[in-house]
C-alpha cells in the first residue's frame, strides 16, 4: 500500500501478521553530491547517539531496553545518483508480550522514539553538543580507515576509483572521506541537518500488524514540511571509454585481490533488467554460475570468483582472490566465461538452474522484513511496483537469447590488483 503523505513526504505500508515484530524505516533522500557525503555521514553518526531526552547513549539504550529490547539504528547508503540517511526500529508487536501493561502501544513508541531522534536532537545552546561531535566524528574516521583493513574491500574501492575517475560522487565511499571529515565543524553538521529535514524527500515504509490509520496518525505528530518532490531519476548514466584503466598496489597481503569492472548499461526500469539479472547470475552471482565452475574449480586460479551488477550505476563487478602470478590467466579466463554468453553458449540446465536460484532468493527475502522494507523504497525511486506473481511469470519466459543479447552489451572498463610482494605470492597454495 503506497500513501502519499504530502508533498516528498510517501509512505509504504506492508501489512502482516507473518512477523512478531513492527518494522519501520524512514529514508531521507538527497542527490548525490561529494560535496555532501561526508557530512551526512557524520549527521548520520551524531543523531544515533543521542536526543535532548536521552542525552547520551546509554541513557538511549535504556530507553530501547525499556521498549522490550527495540533495535534502533542509523545508516547512509548511496544508490544510483541518490544519498540516503536510514533510520529502523523494530519493535516487538505487544500482543506477543503476556506482561505488557503500557497504555501507548509499541509502535507508537517506537514511532515516538524516532520523532525524538529526528526533530528534538541534543542542541545545547542552539547547536551539537561538542563533546558528542567530536567524538562521533572520531568514531567515523575509525570506521573509515578501518574499512580498509578489509583488503577485498579496499579494491574495490579502488576499482570504483578507477571505473569513476573524475565523478567524485560515485568514487567516493558512502561514508565520505577523511580529509573533509577532518575539516567539518558542529556548525556543518547543524546547517546539513537543517537542509535534511527541509529539503530531503521522505520515505517511510512499516511492515507488520498494523492499520494505515495507526501510522498515518503517529506521522501526522511528525513536522514534516512539504517539499519539492524529486525530478531526477536515480539511475547514473555514463559513456564507456574506449580504453581500459588499469591499476595495482603492493599490501601486505597473503592473497592477492584481482577485481574487474565493466560497463553494462541497463537499469533497474529497463525492459531487460531481468535478463540482465539472469546474466550476472550465470556470469557470477551464484554458486553455479560460470565464474565460480571455471576460474575456482576447474581452473583452480581462483580462491573466491563472482560478480555483482549494480542496476542503478550500470556496473558489472568481478571480484577474484588468486595469486598474483596468475592474473594474465585470470583475466584470460574471465573473459572466455564473458565471451561464451556473447555467442549464446549457455546450457539449458544452467538457465534453469540459475533461474531457479533467483526464484528462491525472492521468496526467502519475503521471509526478511528489513529486505521487504528496503525493497519498498527501490520501487518508490524508480515507481516500479510488481508483484511477485507477475515478476515470477517474466522471469520464466527469459532465454538464452534474452542472456546473449545482455551479454553482448558488456564492455570491460577498468582492472586493479592489489598484491603483496612476488616471493610472498609464490609461496601460496591453493586452498
Amino acid at each position: 500500500m503506497h500513501v502519499r503523505i504530502r508533498d516528498g513526504v510517501t509512505l509504504d505500508l506492508l501489512p502482516t501478521k507473518k512477523f512478531k515484530t513492527i518494522g519501520i524505516k524512514v529514508d531521507f533522500v538527497a542527490p548525490l553530491q561529494a560535496t555532501a557525503i561526508t557530512a551526512r555521514a557524520l549527521l548520520a553518526q551524531v543523531l544515533e547517539t543521542s536526543t535532548a531526552e536521552y542525552p547520551t547513549q546509554t541513557a538511549l539504550a535504556r530507553q530501547l531496553s525499556r521498549l522490550y529490547g527495540a533495535s534502533f539504528g542509523i545508516s547512509v547508503v548511496k544508490l544510483g545518483t541518490k544519498h540516503v540517511i536510514r533510520l529502523t526500529c523494530s519493535v516487538v508487536d505487544e500482543q506477543y508480550l503476556e506482561q505488557y501493561q503500557d497504555t501507548m502501544p509499541l509502535f507508537e513508541r517506537g514511532m515516538a522514539l524516532l520523532q525524538a531522534v529526528l526533530f528534538a536532537p541534543l542542541l545545547p545552546n542552539g547547536n551539537f553538543d561538542p563533546t558528542t561531535f567530536t567524538q562521533q566524528r572520531q568514531n567515523l574516521l575509525t570506521a573509515i580507515k578501518s574499512l580498509d583493513d578489509d583488503k577485498q574491500y579496499l579494491a574495490n574501492r579502488r576499482l570504483q576509483e578507477l571505473l569513476f575517475t573524475g565523478q567524485p560522487a560515485q568514487a567516493m565511499s558512502a561514508l565520505g572521506d577523511v580529509t573533509t571529515l577532518g575539516e567539518l565543524t558542529a556548525n556543518d553538521i547543524l546547517a546539513t541537518y537543517h537542509e535534511m529535514l527541509a529539503h530531503d524527500a521522505v520515505h517511510v515504509a512499516v511492515i507488520g500488524n498494523v492499520s494505515e490509520k495507526r501510522v498515518t496518525t503517529a506521522l501526522a505528530a511528525w513536522p514534516l514540511a512539504e517539499r519539492l518532490e524529486p525530478t531526477t531519476e536515480p539511475y547514473y548514466r555514463w559513456t564507456a571509454r574506449s580504453q581500459v584503466q588499469a591499476g595495482d598496489d603492493e599490501a601486505p597481503v597473503v592473497q592477492a585481490k584481482l577485481n574487474l569492472a565493466y560497463q553494462l548499461p541497463i537499469y533497474r526500469s529497463d525492459a531487460d533488467f531481468l535478463p540482465a539479472v539472469v546474466f550476472n547470475a550465470a556470469f557470477g552471482g551464484t554458486p553455479l554460475s560460470l565464474l565460480f565452475t571455471n576460474v575456482r574449480e576447474k581452473a583452480s586460479l581462483a580462491y573466491y570468483a563472482s560478480s555483482d551488477y549494480n542496476p542503478f550505476t550500470g556496473a558489472l563487478t568481478v571480484q577474484t582472490g588468486i595469486q598474483a602470478q596468475n592474473q594474465e590467466r585470470v583475466i584470460a579466463i574471465v573473459t572466455e566465461q564473458l565471451q561464451a554468453l556473447q555467442a549464446g553458449k549457455l546450457s539449458a540446465e544452467l538457465l534453469a538452474e540459475v533461474k531457479a536460484s533467483l526464484l528462491n532468493a525472492r521468496l526467502a527475502s519475503l521471509d526478511s522484513p528489513q529486505r521487504q522494507l528496503t525493497g519498498a523504497l527501490n520501487s518508490g525511486l524508480t515507481h516500479l511496483q510488481e508483484p511477485l506473481t507477475h515478476w515470477q511469470e517474466k522471469l520464466a519466459q527469459v532465454t538464452v537469447a534474452d542472456v546473449q543479447r545482455v551479454a553482448q552489451q558488456v564492455s570491460l572498463q577498468a582492472t586493479y590488483c592489489l598484491h603483496g610482494k612476488e616471493t610472498g605470492d609464490a609461496n601460496e597454495t591453493r586452498v
